[in-house]
């Protein structure tokens, strides 16, 4: 997190650089305006998540003998039973190691979400990702053993690897 929030940090400086009159005048508007009214907003955002979960410690992921709650993102995917999750899947997604965990069933699961976690739902499956993704960097353990604590103890179908 702390790599998030100084590259947010250096982002949002940048895209307030560009702005200035010396630097936007060499550049298309359209650049401009992309640095300036897109990225620093967004920027700004994922540095104040992450300044957040600096500051607030909670667990990614909590895990007990009924299911699964994902509170890995600002969005995260919220409770999830074990006869919920049909399985996991280990990937990378630009070389971050990830564990997806795909809903028994999808329409049930988007029915409970909010509209912009069902957004980033069919986002990710756009993408050709899982519909819950948990980066490796969120967590404290490796998402492989993560993988085989979930098949171990609770019966919990993985593929790929990571």
């Amino acid at each position: 997190m702390a790599l998030i929030l100084l590259c947010s940090i250096a982002f949002v400086v940048i895209g307030v650089w560009v702005r200035t009159p010396g630097v936007a005048r060499g550049l298309e508007v359209w650049e401009v305006i992309v640095a300036s009214y897109v990225c620093v907003p967004f920027f700004a955002a994922s540095g104040l998540y992450a300044a957040y979960r600096l500051a607030i410690r909670r667990p990614a992921l909590v895990i007990d003998s009924t299911g699964i709650t994902d509170s890995a993102s600002a969005e995260g995917a919220g409770r999830l039973r074990w006869d919920e999750v049909d399985h996991v899947v280990l990937y990378k997604y630009f070389r971050q190691e990830m564990l997806g965990i795909v809903p028994s069933n999808l329409g049930i699961f988007l029915s409970r979400q909010s509209v912009a976690r069902r957004f980033l739902t069919k986002l990710n499956l756009a993408l050709g990702c899982a519909p819950i993704n948990v980066p490796q960097v969120g967590l404290s353990m490796k998402v492989a053993e993560l993988a085989r604590l979930l098949h171990t103890r609770y019966g919990v179908h993985v593929e790929g690897d990571a």
